[in-house]
């Protein structure tokens, strides 16, 4: 064959070959750029997305595994591990949180298991003091602010796990992006990286005239998975040197696209900046199990599903009968970093038996109280006791006071004077 034929058909067979690779290339739409999106298309693709999100997330439940780590290098004492347990229970616009501690637990480790709840119409707080013990109620409000926040402090619980997919932390992206001076910075949509995943769009922001929230962050969203939020990244300035960093990522669990998905993992972190201190630092991990919808029953939102009378979530009543006054409690010259108990006795005047069902009980400047021996029955005419501790910190006066929560209808609440004094302690002054 001559070389002229062999020049021929190797450029034939060149162009054949290129002819391929550009055919497979053009079928691959992995290969190909990723289709721009507009502010338009994203709004009107986001807000369908959290419709589905608030109608599928309308009765939920699931079980997690926690942790939460706080690291104040200003303050050593302040550094914390709790590993706990959680059932997430969601139902409408109530929701409520079951946790039980591992080894360390909240509140100077008087509490191993904590209960929170919040309705539309009321909020309260339950905690043990031993695992075998029965649960207490150590909050409770019908105010429809201390409502509102009780919700707001329970959603770092139960919305940022739940409802991953369509939170910042406990922040909502359809209520943040309603926001008037919501801005966008950048809008892009991203290509598969590695290649047989989906797409990715990411989003640049900024808020203005908003105080004591977002100033701005960066979002990454799946849009194929609903729009679930996978990445977030966001700033709040509270005044010029003081300001919080956000940051969040989330894993989902469902393969299949365009269907409401179930978080499995989500990792959160916020570090705080205050002039002249170190940075602050949270950091919350969660694995999420069990889902369930259509599930949550009305009565876990009840006192009773745990034990207790639920008449103090009724409607307040006229007093009727003698009130039941409360002793004052005090405590004198504690030292500091030591923990003193007092002795409460409570004389029941009534003609009808009354179960104390726990205690709100107040930290101050000097240190924290808490009770034991609740929930108590007194019947009628006789008198019951339980113990009043107090865990002094700083040497000083205090001078607050104790709600005792009832069954009476007429008298839910009870005010009982706390006050007392901490002073300095005379071993810890020696070692110095």
């Amino acid at each position: 064959m001559s070389s002229g034929k062999q020049l021929g058909i190797a450029f034939v067979i060149r162009i054949v070959l290129l002819s391929g690779i550009a055919s497979a290339d053009a079928a691959d739409p992995q290969q190909s750029a990723p289709r721009s999106i507009s502010e338009r298309e994203f709004r009107a693709a986001y807000v369908d997305a959290a419709k589905k999100f608030n109608a599928a997330y309308q009765n939920i439940q699931c079980k997690a595994r926690c942790r939460y780590r706080l690291d104040d290098p200003n303050n050593l004492s302040h550094k914390r591990r709790y590993d706990f347990t959680a059932h997430l229970l969601m139902k409408g616009d109530s929701a409520v949180t079951i946790q039980d501690y591992a080894q360390e637990t909240p509140r100077g480790g008087t509490d191993t298991s904590q209960v929170a709840c919040a309705t539309s119409h009321y909020a309260f707080e339950l905690h043990k003091t031993r695992r075998n013990h029965p649960y207490q109620l150590n909050y409770f409000t019908r105010t429809p602010d201390r409502v509102a926040r009780t919700r707001l402090i329970l959603g770092n619980d139960v919305d940022v796990y739940l409802c991953a997919g369509s939170f910042m932390y406990h922040n909502p992206f359809e209520a943040i992006i309603n926001k008037p001076s919501f801005t966008v910075v950048k809008l892009e949509r991203l290509a598969a990286n590695p290649s047989g995943t989906d797409n990715r769009v990411t989003l640049d922001f900024k808020l203005t005239n908003d105080p004591w929230s977002i100033s701005g962050g960066h979002i990454v969203f799946a849009p194929q998975l609903n729009w679930a939020v996978l990445e977030y990244r966001y700033r709040c300035d509270y005044s010029d040197t003081d300001y919080s960093i956000f940051t969040g990522r989330n894993s989902f669990s469902s393969p299949r696209k365009n269907t409401i998905l179930f978080p499995m993992s989500c990792e959160l972190e916020a570090v705080h900046h205050h002039s002249g201190m170190q940075p602050i630092r949270e950091q919350h991990t969660a694995q999420l199990t069990d889902f369930s919808l259509g599930t949550v029953d009305d009565a876990v939102f009840r006192l009773s599903n745990f034990g207790l009378s639920d008449i103090p979530l009724a409607k307040p009543t006229s007093t009727t009968g003698k009130q039941i006054i409360a002793p004052r409690c005090e405590f004198k010259d504690i030292p500091a970093n030591k923990t003193a108990r007092q002795k409460v006795t409570i004389q029941n005047t009534s003609s009808l038996p009354i179960q104390l069902l726990g205690a709100m009980v107040p930290c101050t400047p000097s240190g924290c109280a808490y009770a034991e021996g609740l929930p108590l029955r007194i019947p009628a005419g006789q008198q019951g006791s339980f113990t009043i501790l107090f865990k002094a910190t700083t040497p000083g006066k205090f001078n607050t006071e104790i709600e005792l929560y009832t069954d009476q209808p007429g008298q839910t609440k009870i005010r009982m004077p706390l006050y007392g004094t901490v002073k300095e302690n005379a071993k810890v002054q020696q070692k110095k």
